[in-house]
């Protein structure tokens, strides 16, 4: 097949996320250009090249372009997109557009090929939230994103959602959907072993957190916990893209910053060796659409990797995960589960090894994968 992906997530410039394992699956059996959002902003933060330097191979098999070179808003950019893409898929004939979660750009392509709209967020939540956009400009934002997102939907084939409750609140109809969910690659993912600890120069028990550290990130009651637990238990936060400065100084406003290592971001096929180090993973949240829809990838990571996680408690991760996690609601939930894993190895053992055993089985990126390639060839015909 010949697909073409639109994205609203830059592959090249954002941290490890669900298309790039889509685009990477389907590229080695399929031809595959990606278009997508220049997303400037974000390789200003960090040494993206030393990041996604493991994705090279991936964007040596695709056809890969941004919407504009200019640095502007990814919303202007989306406005802006539809002659843009029309211009890119002029004379080409595509089989089929997988659309991750655009607005106006896939759209635009949609009209011209049979599509497959895939929905991993709650977009229009995410754009009340956004940084990037002004306060006075997110109410109407979200309003045009809930109205783009319908009508995405009422041009595509098929549906793709990675949650059922992406598929309640946007009232998606079963018969035109699937849920395909998150997942993890577990044969990059799993644990490295008690050495990891020692190479990586980490000592004493080690609370750890991987991924973005944007809005709807939470370590305050995390860190509040943290000044009055043993000062063998201490912290390492990877990740940069977001509000990084703000958690350092929440840290020395803690008294804790000598326990927390802030890593900024690391290459990513780093990533299941620094999991491997830590004693217990963290998935803390802040309550909303955001979260209340999400089913992080880095809970998919961390189990494969035998951890035990406390994250908040969020509808659509307890559906999905149930008692195979703990979960912490304040500060003096995180007091206790902590205290109970740092004093008894033998329940975060357990939970890691059930846990381990539920990825395998269920959230494979390869069997999601090949998921997604089956619906993308439905559609294509």
């Amino acid at each position: 097949m010949k697909i073409l992906v639109t994205s609203i997530v830059d592959l090249k410039k954002s941290q490890h996320n669900r298309p790039h394992q889509f685009v990477d699956h389907l590229s080695k059996n399929h031809d595959v250009t990606v278009i997508s959002i220049n997303d400037w902003w974000k390789g200003q933060q960090d040494n993206l090249k030393n990041y996604s330097k493991d994705f090279n191979n991936l964007f040596d098999r695709i056809q890969y372009i941004h919407l504009t070179d200019r640095k502007v808003s990814p919303i202007i950019q989306e406005m802006l997109s539809a002659q843009r893409i029309k211009k890119i898929i002029k004379g080409k004939k595509f089989d089929v557009h997988l659309n991750y979660s655009t607005f106006i750009s896939g759209y635009t392509a949609s009209k011209r090929i049979n599509t497959v709209y895939d929905l991993a967020d709650d977009q229009g939540a995410m754009i009340r939230e956004s940084p990037q956009i002004p306060v006075a400009l997110r109410y109407i934002g979200s309003r045009f994103g809930d109205y783009m997102i319908k009508k995405n939907m009422g041009a595509s084939k098929m549906i793709t959602l990675s949650t059922e409750n992406l598929r309640i609140t946007y009232g998606v109809n079963e018969d035109r959907s699937i849920i395909i969910p998150n997942g993890v690659n577990t044969n990059k993912f799993y644990n490295y072993g008690l050495s990891s600890k020692a190479d990586l120069g980490f000592n004493g028990f080690i609370l750890g957190y991987v991924g973005v550290l944007r809005e709807w990130i939470d370590f305050e009651p995390i860190f509040s916990a943290l000044s009055e637990l043993n000062k063998d238990i201490r912290m390492v936060i990877i990740g940069k893209e977001g509000r990084f400065q703000e958690n350092v100084d929440l840290a020395k406003k803690y008294g804790i910053d000598d326990r927390i290592v802030f890593t900024g971001m690391i290459p990513y096929s780093q990533v299941p060796k620094y999991i491997s180090a830590m004693d217990v993973c963290l998935m803390p949240f802040k309550k909303g659409a955001i979260s209340e829809n999400a089913v992080p990838l880095k809970m998919f990571e961390y189990m494969a990797c035998e951890k035990p996680i406390i994250s908040t408690r969020l509808s659509a991760v307890e559906k999905i995960v149930g008692d195979k996690i703990l979960y912490a609601s304040a500060r003096e939930d995180y007091v206790k589960l902590i205290s109970q894993l740092y004093e008894n190895s033998k329940i975060g053992n357990n939970l890691g090894i059930q846990g381990r055993k539920f990825v395998e089985e269920q959230f494979d990126w390869g069997k999601l994968s090949e998921r997604m390639e089956k619906v993308l060839l439905t559609a294509s015909e």
